[in-house]
């Protein structure tokens, strides 16, 4: 789980770094004032073979530009390969990303799988800590927490 947490952080954070990302939607709004900016209606984020899909993508920055929160929302996905080469796709109704705390938060039918490995992760909340590297999963009577991993024999 550990590991999985840590991996699914630098998907994020390479997502998020300063690299070419192009953003394509129906609709973009930005507020300096408010220091936001808003994208809806089938959001696509790329960078390089990285992309991220949702209804809605919100970020709110710093005066520095540094991105304070990042929200994915509605039917929210991302199919991510990390630099050291681990393949990661995912799903959850909502996607938030704090860079400050280091957390990241699937909300509703969060899923989290990583492919390289053949590990998955599913619940109704899935909360990684990436400074803390510490994944905790919760379910609902309706969406247990699931987790799907292979165990190497040992003869």
């Amino acid at each position: 789980m550990k590991k999985i947490a840590c991996c699914f952080s630098v998907l994020f954070c390479a997502a998020l770094n300063a690299a070419q990302i192009e953003v394509t939607a129906k609709s973009f709004v930005a507020d300096e004032n408010e220091q936001r900016s808003h994208f809806s209606g089938s959001v696509v984020v790329v960078r390089g073979a990285d992309t991220l899909r949702a209804d809605k993508i919100s970020l709110a920055w710093t005066k520095t530009r540094e991105i304070k929160v990042f929200e994915a929302d509605g039917n929210a996905s991302f199919d991510i390969t990390t630099d050291n080469g681990t393949h990661f796709v995912g799903r959850a109704n909502r996607l938030i990303y704090t860079p400050a705390d280091g957390l990241y938060s699937l909300k509703g039918h969060a899923v989290v799988e990583d492919r390289t490995n053949q590990r998955k992760i599913e619940g109704e909340s899935i909360v990684l800590n990436e400074l803390t590297r510490v994944a905790k999963v919760d379910g609902e009577e309706s969406v247990p927490v699931k987790l799907i991993f292979t165990i190497k024999d040992q003869k």
